[in-house]
Formats: structure tokens, sequence, C-alpha cells
């Protein structure tokens, strides 16, 4: 099996391939984006962030605490219903930044990293 080197797409900013989190089949673009989630009374954060420090900015915002706390997205007004906090980076990642993996073999996107390595496996995996 050869390796993939896969370039997520976030939105309409261009891709450059950076290490994500060592996995040498997946990479992630360090692009960034305003953080609309709600500090109070509708206003949004705004603050330019790297969508790899997603996960450390929400922390910022109170979004910590057991995997299983229920919480509420406040991200532009989002009327999602609350969810696990274990899922609220993922979902604002793929909701809102419209991040997506995409395979470089192929260019399929997926939203999901685990999606795109299926794929790979699936579909670019050839045993000699």
């Amino acid at each position: 099996m050869s390796l993939d080197h896969s370039l997520p797409v976030q939105g309409h900013l261009f891709d450059i391939p950076t290490d994500f989190h060592n996995d040498p089949t997946v990479y992630a673009s360090p692009e960034r984006t305003i953080c609309l989630w709600d500090v109070g009374g509708g206003i949004p954060c705004g603050t330019c962030i790297s969508v790899l420090d997603l996960s450390k900015h929400v922390r910022m915002h109170g979004v910590k605490g057991p995997g299983d706390l229920e919480i509420q997205c406040t991200w532009d007004g989002c009327a999602r219903s609350p969810m696990k906090r274990e899922s609220i980076v993922r979902h604002i990642e793929e909701v809102h930044v419209q991040v997506k993996y995409r395979c470089s073999q192929c260019w399929a996107s997926f939203s999901r990293k685990h999606t795109l390595r299926s794929h790979i496996f699936k579909a670019h995996s050839h045993v000699s």
C-alpha cells in the first residue's frame, strides 16, 4: 500500500500541505478562519484563527469538560440542538467552516479524516 498525501480544502481558501498530527497519509491546510462563536449578546468573537487551532480556541470560550457534556453551538447563530462536547469541534469544522479532506489520487473530498482514510484503503490500496 502506498502512502497518500491528501489535501483538505476549506471552503474557498487555497491548499497548503502541512503535517497534521504526524499522520503521513493526511495533510491539513493551515488556513485561517474568523471565529464566529457568540461571546454574548449576539456578538461574534471575531478572532482570526488557524483551523488547526479550532479545538484549543473553542476551549477558551468555555467548551470544555467531560466528553458527554451537552453544549449548545453558538457559532454564527447555529440553531442545532445541543450536542456532546466531544462532537462540537467536528460539527464546527463540517458545518460552519466546511473543512474538506481531499484524496490526492482521485480528488474525491470528505468532511471527515477517517472517511478519507477508509476511502484510500478501499479504493487505492493495491495488493501486490
